[in-house]
């Protein structure tokens, strides 16, 4: 069997152009599925093992309406499309904490590359992280980088849920702060509540309308017109912090995606 592209590209209807959808094989897939990434925008198409290209291609091509409305709900910008591999990214020289006001600076200590360890820490005299590491590895740059940030989110966020959540007068709950591909947050059925690390990077009405949204579900588990309801009552304006959500998304550096 041949290698799997990385992309294929599926012809959209509407007047969108074309749109390079990600390929990837999942051991744990029962059957195709197409699904739109928020954040990094991106489309993919997940296949099970042992299914073919061409068939998941197929399917694909059926879908390209419910894709093309769902890219038009998700695009960060109106027509802004994921064409296929990015250009090359690269560490930032400082992270600005929008929440806390803070101004990370990060320093890059190249090591060559048969040193290949890549090591971060953060020193608060400093007031910045340095990555120690070789500089072309930038996705274990980044993964090291966010492994600091996400040491310094933990007691920030889990804090400002908490007092948001004692003023809602609801009970203790396990919370957790980790990178996350795809969500902002995300409360589960056992009222577990999980934020995104990258949340330190947005200003402070927009972190509490997204635990807001969180807690929210602890009312109510979906998206009903209940939802929306209480929503108005616990985060007036949160339609509008929710656009403002879409629109800090797009500062992120794109190592951190």
């Amino acid at each position: 069997m041949q290698p799997d592209p990385a992309y294929i590209t599926l012809n959209l209807p509407d007047g969108l152009p074309p749109v390079a959808c990600a390929v990837r094989r999942s051991p744990r897939a029962k059957r195709f599925f197409l699904r739109v990434i928020p954040h990094p925008f991106a489309v993919q198409l997940v296949l099970p093992p042992r299914r073919s290209l061409a068939a998941a291609r197929r399917f694909a091509e059926t879908k390209t309406a419910w894709l093309a409305a769902t890219i038009r709900r998700f695009a960060p910008e109106p027509g802004m499309m994921p064409l296929g591999p990015q250009a090359p990214r690269r560490i930032p020289d400082a992270l600005d904490l929008r929440l806390t006001g803070e101004r990370l600076a990060i320093t890059m200590e190249d090591v060559p590359a048969d040193n290949s360890e890549v090591r971060a820490w953060y020193d608060p005299l400093f007031g910045g992280i340095t990555l120690r590491g070789p500089h072309d590895d930038v996705p274990a740059l980044a993964q090291a980088l966010l492994s600091v940030l996400t040491q310094l989110a933990a007691p920030v966020l889990s804090a400002r849920l908490r007092a948001h959540a004692d003023s809602l007068g609801l009970p203790e709950f396990r919370i957790l702060v980790h990178p996350q591909k795809s969500r902002w947050g995300s409360c589960s059925a056992t009222g577990k509540v999980t934020l995104n690390t990258l949340l330190m990077l947005f200003p402070p009405d927009v972190v509490d309308y997204v635990m807001l949204h969180e807690l929210c579900h602890k009312f109510e588990m979906n998206h009903s017109e209940r939802f929306r309801a209480r929503m108005d009552e616990l985060c007036p304006g949160w339609r509008e912090k929710d656009a403002l959500l879409r629109r800090c998304a797009r500062e992120i550096p794109d190592a951190l995606l």
